[in-house]
């Protein structure tokens, strides 16, 4: 019998898989920014005597900042331009405004 019946469920969607390429290359970015963390940590203790205890607190106090130790940050919340004071949509180099430059944080999420 071909076909599905009124009482047959509907099929199930396929779920949906991002291409190959892209996990891969999400996969080399986080190796490669894993070893720029490590050897800046490397340069900070080795030169400054540093211990592992004071990254470690300090991961958590920046962790802590939503108030939940879940190992993420909340995304950062619209910000004003600073010439014309709209709200900034997004991670634009420019306001989309007035076309002022916009200065950005290295560490945005």
């Amino acid at each position: 019998m071909t076909g599905a019946s009124p009482r047959d469920p509907a099929p199930s969607p396929r779920p949906v898989t991002p291409a190959p390429g892209t996990i891969n290359a999400l996969q080399a970015e986080v190796e490669r920014l894993l070893l720029i963390t490590e050897a800046l940590w490397t340069i900070l203790r080795d030169r400054f005597g540093m211990e592992d205890q004071e990254l470690l607190r300090e991961i958590v106090r920046i962790d802590m900042r939503d108030g939940r130790l879940d190992g993420r940050l909340p995304p950062a919340p619209p910000q004003p331009c600073p010439k014309c004071h709209r709200t900034l949509a997004g991670r634009s180099i420019r306001c989309l405004y007035c076309g002022e430059p916009l200065m950005t944080n290295p560490f945005a999420r």
